[in-house]
């Protein structure tokens, strides 16, 4: 029997009614295409308990925290979601009549091919979403941060009435040891060639590529808020058996960049532990909030690193005037190098973070929330023996004190302390 259409139903906050209602209408959508009576079934229970959420949704985060809400679920609704806080790259809009045009949803099947029109006379483009199935797609960058000073980007310096173009020349840098085979300096060439924008190569702290604005008369650089960690679905199946994979997240975290890309190039498919990756992936993106690209190789890698450019400079030219003057000043490169490079960078509490992150259900997030409580075992170890041994208390505690710790991973922290503490 197929499956029924489901009814509206009454959503207990009205904040909660716009996510409710795009569950409702991807449900009916769907069923329209033809639907199986499991996935229905799961939409149904997402719904049902989406409308009776005692919370403000405003986040896909609290959307995966509603029982019944999976990845599945996630992938379905995140191109549509009503995100509540900005997002360099917002939502992306599907094109009528296509299927798996998402990042998310299509995992592998990009070409990355977008339309530039001709570059204006200060240099900048405006870039189109290609209408080829599957692409991926650049929008403009987000421009309505206004008053929300925490997501706003690091500025490098503006002097008098300076526009950005007149005053600094972007360029690509990409670390040395970025892996490209024989194809290494004719990627290089290729993305300079292909859009007309500078390449350099040099050693990085972290991460295999970074956006410097290069002052065109004193010549400083000064490192813009964007970093890229690509990986190859290979060396990532690698780095997470052995944990780079987390301990190479954490750095990037704490390099000072706020825009953190994760590039993953390659098909997982063709792996016999692709749904480690993709799992890896969506947890990544979802729930440590970077920003994941895929490419299939080398030639759509090029493409994305170009686009990423184009991106970065319309989004520093269109807002440099309007928020130099208020917004984080970008570190030099050296400064950078510093911050990344100090011998003295891993301290007591990124050790207790990486043993943190060990834990089922504790994110690179997670532990860097817990952290800022806690710097220590010790310390932690000690707001759980002021609880008097209440269990109950101690395993919620960590869950009270910050959104960031779900309570799942409030629990395994607590057992991993006091079982071994």
């Amino acid at each position: 029997m197929a499956p029924g259409v489901p009814k509206q139903l009454g959503v207990r906050l009205p904040e909660n009614e716009e996510v409710a209602r795009l569950l409702l209408e991807k449900h009916r959508s769907m069923l329209e295409k033809g639907l199986t009576d499991n996935l229905s079934l799961t939409l149904s229970t997402a719904y049902r308990n989406v409308c009776g959420a005692k919370e403000h949704i405003r986040t896909l985060k609290d959307l995966l925290k509603i029982k019944g809400v999976g990845p599945w679920v996630i992938r379905l609704v995140k191109e549509s979601f009503p995100e509540s806080s900005p997002d360099l790259f917002p939502p992306k809009i599907k094109a009528k009549g296509k299927k798996g045009n998402g990042r998310t949803s299509n995992f592998g099947a990009s070409d990355c091919s977008v339309s530039i029109p001709p570059l204006s006379s200060q240099g900048t483009s405006e870039l189109q979403p290609s209408s080829t199935p599957g692409s991926a797609e650049f929008t403009s960058l987000d421009k309505d941060t206004d008053g929300l000073s925490n997501s706003i980007l690091a500025m490098p310096p503006r002097l008098c009435n300076e526009k950005f173009l007149e005053a600094y020349e972007v360029v690509l840098v990409l670390d040395d040891r970025e892996t490209f085979g024989s194809h290494g300096m004719r990627v290089v060439s290729n993305i300079h060639s292909k859009f007309r924008v500078p390449v350099e190569i040099k050693r990085l702290p972290v991460g295999d590529g970074i956006w410097i604005a290069r002052h065109r008369r004193s010549r400083t650089e000064y490192v813009l808020d964007f970093i890229v960690e690509r990986k190859g679905v290979t060396d990532l199946v690698s780095s997470i058996r052995d944990s780079r994979y987390k301990d190479q997240k954490l750095r990037l975290k704490k390099c000072g960049l706020r825009k953190l890309i994760y590039l993953v190039e390659g098909d997982p498919n063709a792996l016999h532990a692709s749904e480690s990756v993709k799992t890896a992936c969506l947890t990544t993106e979802i729930l440590e909030g970077f920003d994941v690209q895929r490419t299939t190789g080398y030639p759509d890698t090029e493409k994305t690193y170009g686009h990423l450019t184009l991106s970065i400079i319309d989004y520093y030219s269109t807002n440099f005037s309007s928020r130099a003057s208020t917004s984080r000043v970008c570190l030099t490169y050296d400064e950078f190098v510093k911050k990344c490079s100090d011998p003295k960078k891993l301290t007591v509490s990124d050790i207790f973070a990486l043993q943190l992150m060990q834990v089922p259900h504790v994110t690179e997030e997670t532990a860097l929330a817990v952290t800022e409580l806690y710097p220590t075992l010790l310390s932690l170890a000690r707001a759980y023996s002021m609880l008097d041994g209440n269990t109950r208390e101690q395993e919620q505690m960590l869950n009270k004190k910050s959104k960031m710790v779900n309570t799942g991973a409030s629990r395994n922290i607590f057992k991993l302390v006091w079982s071994e503490g």
